[in-house]
């Protein structure tokens, strides 16, 4: 019997909104969380702006003593997890513990840790490193403390895959519970770097958009004169469950989810492949899975950069997988709103498909106002669209040539 799996719970701490609630709202909304960087001082730098998230506070969902021991990628991680359990209604009794599991990325892990802990031993010398230094900093302390938070027992591991983190983890939760290795997955991704030198990474690498007046106009997805991305920062967590258990105890579906797909560029460490063929791979197989025609899906939440090359790419990939029908499916890219959050960024977009099948509302490609020859799709530009999907797909790129797409269907009931 194939076991089939659906979400029941979003949690999200982003640039427009510290819950999943608000910053949903503030997506169909058209409104952006691009301002002037606060954080630290951007003087030396030729952008002076990110999406970061802002008025944090974990302290009521997470006790003192434990945040004393999280960076910030792990508190971001942490809070939207437990946001998504609650707001799936779940509670990880003492005998479904083992059949819980915790699939969450990040491409850094806890950066701000490792400069800090750096710097003290360059400047005092080993002994004034502390014991929870490397506790902090790894890729998988965010997973390992949702875990802990939570008392999940079941499988647990932090892709790493850069930009297509998040969706990774999507993705390998929903296999991990469709092969019955669990029965209820907190999957998604957390990201810290709103911070100098990974700033000056993106500056140098000529990928940061330049500022514009006002700044949340920097990031135009798909548009003419597209030159680049704004960095963000947050997390963002699903809860997946298998359909008969949820069911079972009368929760609330927002989509099922029907198709992973994960593939590799093999082409460059930084550049997509021009020809498409990773992401139209990836997403072949999303539908391959599914078992649904291509026809059926309405809605392809994009990776979105503004990168020239992204655009271009992204476009190729769902006109050869998508034939006839590309000039029908509605995309989108809310990266303009949230930044580019990294690993965050592809578990955000996933909640993005299933609120859309749930709402029947997509968020706009914001600051869209030149069309592109080379994106010639409907980018739902600049405002909300009302729309009754059956089925849609969420894309991510990521550094190293990793591509990785997820294909909800909308939930009827049946």
């Amino acid at each position: 019997m194939i076991r089939r799996v659906v979400v029941t719970g979003l949690g999200a701490v982003s640039p427009v909104g510290n819950d999943m609630p608000t910053t949903w709202e503030r997506l169909v909304a058209g409104e952006s969380g691009v301002a002037p960087i606060t954080s630290y001082d951007a003087s030396a730098f030729k952008v002076k702006v990110a999406a970061e998230v802002r008025s944090f506070d974990p302290e009521p969902r997470i006790d003192a003593k434990a945040l004393k021991h999280m960076d910030r990628n792990a508190q971001f991680g942490v809070v939207s997890a437990l946001e998504a359990l609650v707001d799936a209604g779940l509670t990880i009794d003492e005998d479904k513990r083992e059949r819980v599991g915790v699939i969450f990325g990040s491409g850094g892990g806890g950066m701000a840790t490792t400069f800090k802990w750096y710097d003290a031993f360059k400047a005092r010398g080993p002994r004034r490193v502390s014991p929870f230094a490397m506790t902090n900093f790894i890729a998988d302390a965010a997973s390992g403390h949702i875990a802990i938070q939570t008392g999940a027992l079941g499988p647990n591991y932090s892709p790493t895959s850069a930009c297509a983190t998040g969706t990774n983890a999507v993705g390998e939760g929903f296999s991990a519970i469709k092969l019955n290795r669990a029965d209820t997955m907190i999957v998604g991704g957390s990201e810290a770097v709103v911070l100098p030198f990974l700033h000056a990474c993106f500056e140098i690498m000529g990928v940061v958009a330049p500022e514009t007046e006002p700044p949340a106009a920097a990031c135009r997805p798909f548009d003419l004169n597209r030159k680049g991305f704004v960095p963000g920062e947050g997390g963002c967590a699903l809860v997946l469950e298998e359909l008969e258990q949820a069911q079972a105890r009368g929760a609330d579906i927002y989509a099922e989810v029907l198709g992973y797909g994960s593939s590799s560029d093999a082409h460059d460490m930084v550049a997509s492949d021009a020809s498409a063929r990773g992401l139209r791979n990836a997403l072949n197989q999303a539908l391959f899975e599914a078992e649904i025609p291509s026809e059926s899906v309405g809605y392809v939440n994009t990776h979105g950069t503004a990168t020239q090359l992204n655009d271009r790419v992204e476009t190729r990939a769902i006109k050869e997988v998508f034939g006839a029908h590309a000039s029908e499916v509605l995309v989108s890219s809310i990266k303009p709103a949230t930044g580019h959050m990294m690993s965050a960024s592809g578990a955000l977009e996933c909640s993005v498909i299933a609120l859309a099948l749930k709402r029947g509302l997509i968020p706009p490609t914001l600051n869209y106002e030149t069309p592109d020859p080379e994106c010639d799709l409907d980018c739902v530009p600049n405002e909300a669209r009302e729309v009754r999907l059956e089925a849609a797909i969420s894309t991510s790129v990521g550094l190293g040539g990793h591509n990785a797409a997820i294909l909800m269907r909308r939930w009827n009931g049946g």
